[in-house]
């Protein structure tokens, strides 16, 4: 008896040995048991996902002798005539071999007769989108209204081919294609009746090199039994597929982790000596980059080298490595040299790391927080390199909130009382302050407290005293004050503005108050165009044009309602309402402010004795379009 492969062997022959499209399966044998039969179903998919085989559990269900049922008993003449291929009443058509007009004709014109031994004539065209467009017109009025001993069932790979007169006469299915545990597990269950030896790891190796196809995954399975003798190692596996040991790639990963550029390359040599594809090399490298940023922003998500590796490298690494790797993927295809062109990539990798945005390269942004997690300590089998690796700190480690890094000038200066602090902070906001927003000096995304606690015009109080022993040689302090150390202080909150004491004073009090809340971009965006309708203890309404309300939700207006909360220390609610015009919004306020700025230095301009000359010489004319003040208004 001659072989039979194991794609056909092992077909499924019920819905209950189908694996996965439970979504499918699910409604089909429903339907069945409810007796509620569509007469033309569709089902679409990737190569070897299972829409022939579940076409043929259709027609099973439909003609088993039984009577129709979502489970056909498998054992009747009709059955086992349907699993052989031979049943006269389920008529398969390749429709890539048969797209002509006349083809259909000559399909269609048995479809007026009643079967010959089955309960339904069950017509199967697969690839079904390989059809002409004269054989689809064909088609369409008896798959709209067939005989009602007829069904059809149609499967294609490419349903956007498909007419959407013949969409919209049949039920579609839409097959997804199978995870690589999935596919493992089964071949797990096959193998384990075949008894043949396995590894799992080469049994997850198929399941993805199969890409979602179970067909795929069974034939590369025959395969991997041929070429290991009989049994599934990891080694055999990865040396027929070709892909690259995960061991290669945690080494070149670790090298980059020392951010050593002839380490790197020496890691890629030692790589190369076992003949891994480039292209594959760099797959699986990205492949163990995303499970590092998995397992950096969900830690325990990975083993203990990943886990590792996580720790080892900032959370801008990653990103620029995988960003990097995906970008020169591309690239990879092109290059006369696949080696040189690995080479290139890995250098880029490490020559362009972000060293330069880290606060100890000149005082940067600071780099995206890592979630904090414990590094488990290295396996005992794991690799020597790795063991190294996390027995020496690296310096991109982000394991505590780094310090800035203090300026010459600031480190002479003696560190500054907490008292001088709350005085300027008290004197810059005291009650009777009732200055314009527009016309305060100091600009809104400024540190008020900051900037007036290192004018030069203030005098330290009479209390403070020099260290003993030191004398003070710094001149008095005439630029903008560094930011403050995380371990100062924090500073006394601002006083809150005077009350207005009219309506007419809201705009401008509403106007000077967003000034001092620490709002970002877009809420600050949704106050300042905004108008205080009304200020009750806990209950504050705004009013918002109807053109900004796609701006506003309610994550956005409660952290408007924090800010308030949290200046003015007691419980606020925010609530809008929207109107065509809102107002005088802060926004508009602002705007107005700036155009009579602007006609002021326009109307200076054509005043100016210079400029009437030159006009008047040369018989120019002043382009107002390109004047632009310098004084802005927030």
């Amino acid at each position: 008896m001659s072989y039979q492969v194991l794609a056909r062997k092992y077909r499924p022959r019920t819905f209950d040995e189908l694996v996965g499209q439970e979504h499918v399966s699910r409604a089909l044998m429903h339907a069945l048991d409810q007796d509620r039969l569509h007469h033309a179903y569709l089902f679409t998919g990737t190569r070897g996902v299972g829409k022939t085989t579940i076409a043929r559990i259709l027609s099973r269900c439909l003609n088993c002798e039984q009577g129709v049922s979502a489970r056909p008993c498998g054992v009747c003449p009709t059955c086992q005539e349907i699993n052989e291929g031979r049943f006269v009443d389920l008529i398969e058509v390749d429709a890539a071999s048969r797209t002509k007009v006349e083809d259909t004709r000559e399909l269609l014109d048995n479809v007026q007769y009643a079967p010959t031994r089955g309960r339904y004539k069950v017509y199967l065209i697969d690839e079904v989108h390989m059809l002409s467009a004269h054989s689809f017109n064909a088609l369409l009025k008896t798959l709209e209204e067939p005989p009602p001993h007829v069904k059809f069932l149609l499967a294609t790979t490419d349903p956007q081919k498909l007419p959407v007169t013949v969409l919209s006469r049949c039920l579609q299915f839409s097959l997804k294609a199978l995870p690589p545990e999935q596919i493992a597990g089964h071949l797990k269950t096959l193998l384990d009746k075949e008894m043949i030896r396995y590894d799992e790891p080469a049994l997850l190796a198929l399941g993805k090199a199969a890409q979602g196809s179970m067909r795929d995954a069974l034939s590369l399975t025959d395969q991997a039994i041929s070429f290991g003798g009989e049994q599934l190692g990891s080694e055999a596996v990865n040396a027929m597929l070709g892909t690259v040991d995960r061991n290669h790639v945690l080494t070149l990963l670790v090298a980059l982790a020392e951010q050593e550029p002839a380490g790197v390359l020496k890691a890629l040599a030692g790589v190369c000596e076992h003949s891994p594809g480039e292209l594959a090399l760099l797959d699986e490298l990205i492949s163990q980059l995303h499970q590092i940023a998995v397992c950096q922003a969900v830690p325990g998500a990975a083993d203990d080298t990943l886990t590792q590796l996580a720790a080892a490298l900032t959370a801008e690494q990653i990103q620029l490595y995988y960003d990097v790797a995906l970008r020169g993927r591309r690239d990879l295809q092109d290059a006369p040299d696949t080696r040189a062109a690995l080479e290139m990539l890995l250098l880029r990798m490490v020559l362009f790391t972000p060293k330069g945005v880290l606060p100890a390269q000149g005082g940067g942004a600071a780099p995206v927080k890592k979630p904090e997690s414990q590094a488990p300590s290295a396996p005992a089998d794991g690799l020597p390199d790795l063991r190294a690796l996390l027995e020496t700190p690296k310096p991109a480690v982000a394991a505590q909130s780094p310090a800035p890094v203090a300026t010459p000038a600031a480190a002479q200066q003696p560190e500054p009382q907490p008292q001088a602090v709350s005085t300027a902070t008290a004197s810059h906001s005291s009650p009777g302050d009732d200055t314009p927003p527009w016309e305060e000096d100091v600009p809104p995304w400024e540190d008020a407290p900051s900037v007036q606690a290192s004018s030069p015009e203030r005098e330290p109080p009479a209390d403070r005293q020099e260290p003993e022993g030191q004398t003070r040689t710094a001149p008095p302090v005439t630029q903008t004050a560094e930011p403050a150390a995380p371990a100062q202080e924090p500073e006394a909150p601002l006083a809150p503005l005077p009350e207005p004491t009219n309506e007419a004073e809201v705009a401008t009090w509403w106007a000077a108050l967003l000034l001092r809340l620490d709002l970002d971009g877009t809420v600050r965006n949704i106050a300042r165009n905004a108008v205080l309708v009304s200020r009750e203890q806990h209950i504050w309404t705004l009013r918002i044009s109807t053109g900004h309300q796609v701006l506003v939700n309610r994550e956005r207006l409660d952290e408007l309602s924090a800010a308030l909360e949290n200046y003015f220390q007691r419980r606020i609610q925010v609530q809008v309402e929207y109107e065509q015009r809102a107002g005088d919004t802060p926004e508009l306020m602002a705007e107005a402010r700036r155009q009579a700025i602007l006609a002021d230095a326009i109307h200076t301009l054509h005043q100016d004795a210079v400029v009437q000359q030159l006009v008047g010489r040369f018989d120019g004319r002043l382009d107002e379009e390109s004047v632009a003040p310098k004084e802005t208004v927030e």
